[in-house]
């Protein structure tokens, strides 16, 4: 399950995002503030998954809260305007609702939601089954992982993803430019969980490819291919198998 809190200063505006998150038996409400005050003190002992936050309330707003909203919570802002959306979107937010909230869009921010809770099941325990996962993380999720060396997690987004290469315990990941390549505490089979396979490739032991990115094959010696990708991601040097596998994908051989 999926906890969540709901906080507006309107009784009616939590009543209609409970009825309309009743939808999603995967959403478990696990508490509703009227204030900013009633938020921070919910927070001082309760970690929820999501926060589906207002903005504009008396006293201090929504944003004043995002100080005390827990790292491991997921902010969706839900509001009258789409006025503040730049400020919200800057602040990290996983989401920004319209009030009257559609129905049709807040099941796209559960599926974000469910995503992103996914992939910090993975993060928080190595031993999560891949069953609970491979079927919820699509191209456009984002998963939380620790940087190596560092306790603080960094959020991805699948679709910056354009290869990965193994190094033990850890994994370079290179994402499209400007953000070059990160090395994260995480084995490539945490990546084999977590990643859609009908996106992206293993090719060979080391590496995961996601196919759509790759731009061009340069040949440079029987051991040594060099792969070139779209949006400047750093290149990718390959050994003869890899090279040969990642080719056999890309024709429709494999």
């Amino acid at each position: 399950m999926i906890s969540a809190l709901l906080v507006d200063d309107e009784p009616r505006a939590n009543e209609m995002m409970r009825k309309l998150l009743a939808a999603h038996a995967e959403i478990e409400i696990v508490g509703v503030a009227e204030n900013v005050a009633e938020a921070r003190s919910f927070f001082a002992t309760t970690t929820p998954d999501v926060v589906f936050l207002d903005i504009d309330m008396p006293g201090d707003s929504g944003l004043d809260l995002l100080v005390s909203v827990p790292d491991a919570t997921q902010v969706v802002f839900v509001t009258a305007s789409d006025k503040h959306a730049v400020r919200a979107f800057a602040a990290a937010a996983l989401d920004y609702l319209v009030k009257p909230v559609d129905p049709e869009r807040l099941a796209n921010t559960v599926a974000r939601v469910r995503r992103q809770a996914a992939g910090k099941r993975v993060a928080d325990d190595p031993d999560t089954d891949e069953a609970d996962v491979a079927e919820v993380l699509g191209l456009d999720a984002a998963v939380s992982l620790p940087l190596a060396g560092k306790t603080t997690l960094s959020v991805v987004n699948v679709s910056d993803i354009c290869w990965i290469e193994s190094l033990r315990n850890y994994t370079r990941v290179a994402l499209k430019s400007p953000q070059g390549v990160l090395l994260y505490g995480r084995r490539l089979s945490h990546w084999d969980t977590i990643l859609p396979t009908d996106v992206f490739a293993r090719v060979g032991r080391s590496h995961i490819v996601q196919v759509a990115t790759v731009d061009q094959i340069e040949w440079k010696s029987r051991n040594e291919t060099v792969v070139t990708f779209e949006e400047g991601a750093a290149p990718l040097t390959l050994g003869r198998v890899a090279a040969k596998r990642l080719r056999e994908i890309l024709t429709g051989e494999s």
